[in-house]
């Protein structure tokens, strides 16, 4: 018996032509964004072989990996669930080796294993930018302006940029000697704001008087960003010249967008650990105040990301679900082509109509003269030639 009603899996969705216009609309405005800001599009397959796939920081990758065995060699493939580890990847081809700094863009499907409506679809359509080759802050600054000029493009204002930098709590945990389980007990407290198992966790620990202060104000380092840079000097500077530097990065970014964003709220969260496992600075993502602060785009810095692939280089980038995303974004303005009908007979002529008129038109062809209602355009033959007129 044949089935009437056909159902994706959990998750798994399809775009009628409304929803695919609008992303093609906004996709190509993205890609346009970023091919004016010098960086290079790459479109990685779909799948490839696990070993690369989910090589290094990516291993993460795994749980959200669908796999199966390649026919033709008998290796395992995975279907990717991030593309980020493909661009780095890419990047180490010899096409990239006379650059010194490396700026990619890529867009496409992505598959995860389990669907999570929290994070939105099980198939996202990723669009992002990666740079590759430079570890200071201005790559940070010119990817942070990279993500905001590309919310602009996509029509959203009103934007919130959240900072991190997730060296700042592995710098305390070096500092204060943690061994590898009290470090992920740590880090699983801090990235759930457990305050008060935190409060606890820190109390059984034996830590240096120096850094107790630090440690025991680390959860309320969060809020505007300048109250919390100020809230962290006596806390954290001078413990390390590798927290010196981290706060000294965090204050140049929010000193450059104060000036360059008017109207942007940036805040800060000294605490945040999102991505622990693979960020290794800065990090970052952009809400919309008016949208119920939905998180939209994130990034962060990850040097060494392509290590298995050839020499680490510096590394940071963003991207964003442009499928999850369309909920929020407006339709465009209509720049729907008015509709022309055209037979199907075998004259050069018309072809020649069809061809010019497909400039401005849309040409659809018909089967039946009953296709073409009353009031719509077709094309009819005279003794002029192929032309337009109503159909009465």
């Amino acid at each position: 018996m044949q089935q009437n009603t056909w159902f994706t899996p959990e998750g798994i969705e399809d775009l009628l032509p409304d929803q695919a216009s609008k992303l093609e609309h906004y996709r190509r405005q993205l890609l346009d964004g970023f091919e004016a800001s010098g960086f290079e599009l790459v479109l990685p397959p779909i799948a490839e072989f696990t070993d690369s796939l989910l090589t290094g920081t990516a291993s993460a990758l795994a749980v959200d990996t669908c796999r199966f065995t390649d026919q033709e060699s008998g290796k395992m493939m995975g279907v990717r669930a991030d593309m980020t580890p493909q661009v780095a990847r890419i990047v180490n081809h010899p096409v990239f080796k006379e650059q010194a700094v490396a700026r990619l863009c890529y867009v496409g499907e992505v598959l995860k294993t389990h669907n999570n409506k929290a994070k939105g679809s099980r198939s996202p359509i990723q669009v992002g930018v990666e740079l590759f080759g430079d570890s200071g802050v201005e790559s940070d600054i010119e990817v942070i302006s990279t993500m905001l000029n590309a919310l602009h493009a996509l029509g959203l204002d009103n934007l919130t940029l959240s900072l991190g930098h997730v060296a700042v709590a592995s710098q305390l945990m070096k500092l204060a000697e943690f061994d590898a389980q009290t470090s992920l007990m740590f880090i699983d407290i801090l990235q759930r704001k457990a305050v008060p198992e935190y409060n606890d966790f820190i109390a059984k620990q034996t830590i240096n008087a120096k850094l107790q202060p630090a440690f025991k104000g680390l959860l309320s380092l969060c809020g505007d960003t300048e109250e919390v840079l100020k809230n962290a000097m006596p806390l954290l500077a001078g413990l390390s010249d590798e927290i010196d530097e981290n706060l000294s990065r965090l204050a140049q970014i929010n000193d450059y967008f104060k000036i360059a964003s008017t109207g942007l709220i940036i805040h800060l969260d000294l605490a945040d650990l999102r991505g622990f496992d693979y960020h290794t600075g800065v990090i970052f993502s952009c809400y919309a105040a008016d949208k119920k602060l939905y998180r939209i785009a994130k990034g962060g810095r990850y040097d060494g990301i392509d290590a298995a692939f050839g020499e680490p280089k510096a590394a940071t980038g963003f991207s964003l679900d442009l499928r999850s995303t369309l909920d929020i974004l407006k339709m465009p303005a209509s720049t729907q082509k008015i509709t022309v009908y055209a037979p199907i007979v075998a004259d050069p002529e018309l072809a020649l109509k069809i061809s010019a008129l497909k400039e401005s038109h849309i040409v659809k062809r018909f089967y039946q003269a009953s296709e073409v209602k009353s009031g719509e355009q077709l094309l009819s033959k005279s003794t002029g030639g192929w032309i337009v007129e109503v159909k009465a």
